[in-house]
């Protein structure tokens, strides 16, 4: 699941919750809420930094002269695989840093396309520091592309740290659709730690172009500590052509964490493209265990693109609470970090009940350490009475705990019962 992030808007929020509880009139009764308002590079070729000699201007030979992403890839692609240290020149009279970059990571691209032993000495001999390591990673992605045998054994013996872990990574996603066995066998010599790092990387690539075979392989990788993303990769790639196929794979896998995580992937996988047929994949699975982590994946690739139609199939559908509520969460500080007010919309869009209530007590308790007056807020718009004033008493405490001179005054401007006041102000 993607982490919970703070809620930087959640102001939103919060006015989102008022006005549920100021403007909407079936709100404002007894039972509707209580709640208130690189540096320099170095110089290698003939020619000075802006000088006309060895180089070209924005608009020049090979460069162009809008500076669109697309336009900075494209030129320097094409003149790095003409001319690369042309190319090089020619990017020093490029305005702006991000501009410069788009550019010669595709010069370097190229170039290791063409000739990946001459750009990466080239790059050893000539640059230092994140110019190095950039280049480095982009001519390993090119020189791949036409020679992945050769590049991983240069990277693996001229390069140490994250190049080299970098480099090989990108290497043997290549590789893995080119050659898959050969890749493996070679990178079962690397060192444990290289190798745990990079094989989601191989499972990536293998699995793009023949899942079978990297479901196969797969087995004998389980006895490693990577041998769980192995297959989550695995389980990624082919859900996202047959999810049918997937699902069937994923039902033969003995290994308990690989079965678990290639359940949600798979789920997440399927339900990005079509939720209906996802949903009834998992509820047609015999395992309790297989509907967990089949259910979970399916509300996070639901909510990718529809996070409302997510909560309102896990709030109407999930039947496990606890479950249910681990996604109610998961969404709600998802959506309410990346689009507070369409979240805040939603949630006052929902009819009163206990369907709502469950998600408006799970999401408050959820943001309490984030964002405490958007969680009693929040809180305080339960229509049931009793669980509004359980759940609302039970966030005071914790802000309380937390910071009591801020809840308590808070609180003494709130709209929140007397009781509630007495119990909670100043003693």
């Amino acid at each position: 699941m993607k982490p919970a992030l703070i809620l930087s808007h959640l102001g939103t929020l919060v006015a989102g919750a008022a006005a549920a509880y100021l403007v909407i009139p079936s709100l404002t009764s007894p039972k509707g809420g209580e709640g208130g308002d690189n540096g320099n590079g170095v110089t290698t070729f003939t020619g000075e930094p802006g000088s006309k000699s060895g180089g070209a201007s924005a608009g020049g030979a090979g460069v162009p002269s809008n500076l669109s992403a697309v336009s900075l890839e494209q030129s320097g692609y094409q003149l790095g695989s003409q001319d690369p240290l042309a190319a090089i020149a020619a990017a020093k009279n490029i305005p702006g840093r991000d501009n410069r970059y788009l550019y010669t990571e595709s010069v370097f691209t190229a170039w290791g396309e063409k000739n990946g032993l001459e750009a990466a000495q080239w790059v050893m001999a000539n640059l230092k520091g994140v110019e190095k390591s950039d280049a480095l990673y982009n001519i390993a992605d090119g020189w791949a592309e036409t020679d992945p045998a050769a590049a991983a054994l240069w990277f693996n013996e001229n390069t140490s740290g994250i190049n080299r872990e970098d480099a090989i990574y990108e290497i043997l996603e290549s590789w893995g659709r080119k050659a898959p066995e050969a890749a493996l066998a070679w990178a079962e010599e690397l060192d444990d730690y290289t190798r745990s790092s990079v094989m989601d990387s191989l499972a990536e690539g293998w699995a793009a172009n023949d899942p079978q075979g990297a479901a196969k392989a797969s087995e004998k990788l389980l006895v490693y500590d990577f041998g769980d993303e192995f297959v989550m990769n695995i389980a990624g790639q082919w859900a996202s052509t047959d999810p049918g196929a997937a699902a069937a794979w994923a039902g033969t896998i003995n290994h308990s964490d690989a079965r678990a995580i290639a359940h949600l992937e798979i789920g997440t996988e399927w339900a990005m493209d079509d939720p209906d047929k996802a949903t009834a994949w998992l509820n047609a699975l015999a395992s309790e265990d297989d509907k967990l982590y089949a259910s979970l994946g399916v509300a996070l690739g639901w909510s990718e693109h529809d996070p409302g139609a997510a909560l309102g199939w896990a709030v109407g559908s999930v039947e496990s609470p606890d479950t249910r509520q681990r996604i109610i969460e998961d969404i709600m500080l998802d959506w309410s970090s990346t689009d507070p007010t369409a979240a805040a919309e939603w949630l006052n869009a929902q009819p009163k009940g206990p369907k709502n209530d469950e998600v408006l007590s799970t999401f408050a308790s959820a943001i309490i350490d984030l964002d405490p007056e958007s969680a009693v807020t929040w809180a305080s718009t339960i229509t049931d009475e009793g669980k509004r004033t359980e759940n609302v008493s039970a966030l005071l405490e914790e802000w309380i705990a937390m910071d009591g001179d801020s809840a308590r005054q808070w609180l003494a401007g709130s709209k929140l019962s007397d009781d509630l006041k007495k119990k909670f102000g100043p003693q």
